[in-house]
């Protein structure tokens, strides 16, 4: 297969692989051939040259044996790859559920119905789909979002989609995730990086999980939303540790407060761990 060509044909100017092409014609193809991962850089040729994207080439780039992901780099990177044909030799390539998915967000022509069966067909794992709805508008779905939990996917993944996709920031999906019994801890997660979980209720919630000392305290000092009297006192029946409760006032501006200064000298502290509070802490020295 022959491609006579000049340097200026390339939309692109070469990479560092091919800075030595001379200025005047040459055989794009034989060119190429002297280089290691041939397919690959046959698709990058289709993709930059448009003296390249003819049938024949396209054929030629299918005889060098591209893995699947070169050929949806092609389809992604080169609107004359964007064809059913291409598609279905695509398909014909086994590509992993993965790399559907980042096709699937990065090339508007793939979106659609009939390949999002296909997407599912391929028996992906539940991280794959959330991943696929968090960053694909097109498969923010209520039937992909049934899909996903039809996978059994875990509360830390679950926690992790309604956080990062507003999609799945919905009542039935809290809900779902609750069913899923999560730790105090991932829960907490939830609290602090996710504004619409972010109520009384759920709160509350979060306080029938049984938190340890260590979990609250974390949550008290990562979430705005929690820096209440109420939360405080939670905080304090948990029976924290000295130095959790030192540790607490000293990172927390919240929790620098006569109170919870009295609170810290209740639990008789040894005498180190008062040296630095107040060598720690410039609340302790006023």
């Amino acid at each position: 297969m022959k491609l006579i060509i000049k340097k200026n044909d390339l939309f692109n100017m070469p990479c560092s692989k091919y800075d030595n092409l001379p200025n005047c014609k040459f055989d794009a193809t034989k060119k190429i051939t002297i280089r290691r991962n041939h397919a690959k850089h046959v698709s990058w040729l289709i993709a930059s040259c448009k003296l390249a994207q003819t049938t024949d080439m396209l054929e030629y780039f299918k005889s060098c044996k591209p893995l699947a992901e070169s050929v949806s780099w092609l389809i992604k990177n080169c609107e004359f790859a964007r064809t059913a044909k291409m598609l279905k030799y695509y398909k014909s390539l086994s590509p992993s559920a993965k790399n559907v998915s980042w096709l699937f967000t990065n090339c508007r022509f793939i979106q659609t119905t009939k390949m999002l069966e296909y997407f599912k067909s391929l028996n992906s794992s539940a991280e794959n789909v959330s991943w696929l709805i968090k960053n694909c508008k097109f498969a923010r779905t209520a039937k992909m979002l049934k899909y996903y939990k039809s996978l059994n996917p875990s509360a830390e993944d679950v926690s992790s989609l309604i956080i990062n996709c507003k999609f799945a920031q919905t009542s039935e999906m809290l809900k779902y995730y609750k069913s899923l019994k999560p730790s105090a801890y991932h829960f907490s997660l939830l609290i602090t990086y996710c504004k619409f979980a972010q109520t009384t209720k759920i709160l509350e919630y979060y306080k029938s999980l049984k938190p340890s000392a260590n979990d609250v305290r974390w949550l008290i000092t990562n979430c705005k939303f929690t820096w209440t009297t109420k939360m405080l006192e939670f905080y304090k029946s948990l029976n924290p540790s000295v130095k959790d409760v030192y540790w607490l006032i000293k990172h927390l501006k919240f929790a620098r407060i006569i109170r919870m200064l009295e609170y810290f000298k209740s639990l008789n502290p040894p005498m180190e761990d008062v040296n630095w509070l107040i060598n720690n802490c410039k609340f302790t020295n006023e």
